[in-house]
């Protein structure tokens, strides 16, 4: 039986008026019988402000429990990119039933909105902004601020258009109120600030906020009007659901919901792991050949947590990077598998070189070791760079391989990558081993 809040109407809203939306929203989401009780007393427009911090599902079911005029004077209290996220939470044919609630102004809006591609910039941004000629003056446009914008509206980058309704730059607010009244506007403008189009995918916009440290980011049409703007604590959210997504994505437990049981999950990973236990006893299998290697010169065993480490390192980075880019669907084939390689070969180089040194040095401090303190830095040197480039091969091609066969490409993450980079790293490093001390 679900608990109730033990206060009166009086003492609740006292309580709530003194914390965060967020610590309200989690008070919601644990009282499901004093939802109702909750969303009176709050008021519409304060309760809107913790709906959209609430999980999906309980947003969805607490929805339909209102009647139409609460529904409506709730989406009338939402911003437009909040509805527009909000809608999408349901089936298409249901968004019309909602969409049908708004005024007319924000019913275009947010059907504008929705009619943008899935990830792109036009699709994330949001219609409330302030836009003014290119002729006005730095008096007008500090009264239209203070006096004209609504609470919705984003007023820390003021942006400029001429007659023609076509973008021309933007300035900051804190620019705008230092300014003196009668500075000439067009003068203090930036006309290089930075801004995206409607269509272009939305991690372009992510990536010029932070590489240019912005605020806030124009989306512009065709014509060069803006439609729309991306601000940086929607970059953020954005980026943080991009990177949970990715890890979903790279670790394969993406296909899996919080109630599924544990057989459920079960059945996706297990079967990886098998293959994983195969290609270990591989592995063992492996090692039982150079056994001759091993025990004549011992100290090969400390540098083997080293080869492996590095070759599975530089196979993660090379398989992340083109599943990622697989996924977005913003990479050619050969032209990704050049530079990767290429850059595979450099990295693999260096590092080879690097640890011929280090294991060099290191063996100087052993002098059971002098005798062949070469020959190991050596072994050491091109197994890096042997088991490296390998790696960073395979990371390259699996995805692809498996992709053309029908197979999903992100099952080659996990488990499966890293026991075939285990096996060629050791492969490489005692046949090389073999050769330089056991053949030379």
């Amino acid at each position: 039986m679900a608990k109730s809040i033990r206060l009166t109407n009086q003492a609740l809203k006292l309580k709530l008026s003194k914390i965060h939306e967020s610590d309200i929203a989690t008070i919601f989401e644990e009282y499901p019988n004093d939802q109702l009780r909750i969303f009176t007393l709050l008021g519409v427009m304060k309760f809107s402000e913790v709906f959209i911090l609430l999980d999906e599902d309980i947003q969805k079911v607490f929805y339909q429990t209102l009647s139409i005029e609460q529904k409506k004077s709730l989406l009338k209290a939402l911003e437009v990119d909040d509805l527009k996220t909000f809608i999408e939470l349901f089936p298409v044919k249901d968004h019309l039933s909602i969409l049908n609630l708004l005024s007319k102004n924000t019913k275009l809006a947010v059907e504008k909105l929705l009619s943008y591609d899935v990830g792109s910039a036009g699709s994330i941004s949001s219609p409330h902004f302030i836009a003014l000629t290119i002729d006005t003056t730095v008096k007008e446009a500090t009264h239209f601020v203070t006096t004209e914008s609504t609470e919705k509206d984003e007023v820390d980058v003021i942006f400029f258009y001429d007659e023609h309704k076509v973008y021309k730059g933007a300035i900051r607010l804190q620019e705008l109120i230092l300014a003196r009244a009668n500075q000439n506007l067009s003068k203090l403008i930036d006309d290089t600030y930075p801004y995206v189009h409607e269509n272009d995918d939305m991690q372009i916009a992510l990536k010029k906020i932070q590489d240019y440290d912005l605020d806030m980011i124009p989306v512009l049409n065709k014509e060069k009007h803006i439609v729309g703007v991306i601000t940086a604590d929607d970059a953020l959210v954005l980026m943080e659901e991009f990177h949970l997504d990715t890890v979903a994505e790279l670790v394969k437990v993406h296909e899996v919901d919080e109630d599924d049981s544990p057989l459920k999950r079960t059945i996706v990973r297990l079967p990886w792991l098998l293959i994983s236990a195969i290609l270990n006893i591989a592995i063992a299998s492996l090692l039982a050949v150079f056994q001759g290697t091993l025990e004549a010169h011992v100290a090969l065993i400390l540098f083997q947590p080293l080869i492996l480490g590095m070759a599975g390192n530089i196979g993660t980075q090379s398989i992340s990077v083109t599943i990622l880019g697989l996924h977005q669907n913003q990479i050619e084939a050969k032209k990704h598998i050049g530079k990767e390689l290429a850059i595979g070969a450099i990295n693999s180089l260096v590092a080879g070189l690097v640890g011929m040194g280090l294991v060099y040095v290191f063996l100087m401090i052993l002098p059971s070791q002098t005798d062949t303190m070469i020959e190991l830095a050596l072994t050491v040197g091109i197994s890096l760079f042997f088991a490296m480039f390998i790696s960073a091969l395979a990371g390259v091609l699996l995805p692809f391989i498996l992709k053309k066969f029908g197979a999903d490409e992100k099952a080659a993450s996990g488990p499966l990558i890293s026991t075939i980079n285990d096996f060629t790293a050791l492969g490489v490093y005692f046949l090389v081993a073999t050769i330089i001390l056991m053949l030379i």
